[in-house]
């Protein structure tokens, strides 16, 4: 599929997207390349907020992963006194 807005660079079709956004992918628009994508203030706006959330579930995921592993460790030593 060619990009509607600019007419010349591959845009993702329908069924290229729900595939994408079933594997938690970016929120774009069909039809739209990832270029022309970027040039859309309000467009860049949306992919920079999903951007933005998928990095703090990330961090958030990775310090309760942290978390957990010290409070196993903690019981551990607990354990030997």
């Amino acid at each position: 599929m060619i990009c509607t807005r600019c007419g010349t660079k591959k845009a993702y079709s329908e069924s290229e997207l729900a595939g994408m956004r079933a594997h938690g992918g970016p929120p774009f628009p069909v039809g739209i390349c990832p270029a022309c994508v970027m040039a859309d203030s309000d467009l860049r706006r949306q992919i920079e907020a999903w951007s933005d959330e998928r990095i703090r579930k990330f961090i958030r995921s990775t310090r309760d992963l942290a978390i957990r592993s010290l409070d196993a460790i903690d019981r551990f030593v607990d354990s030997l006194q």
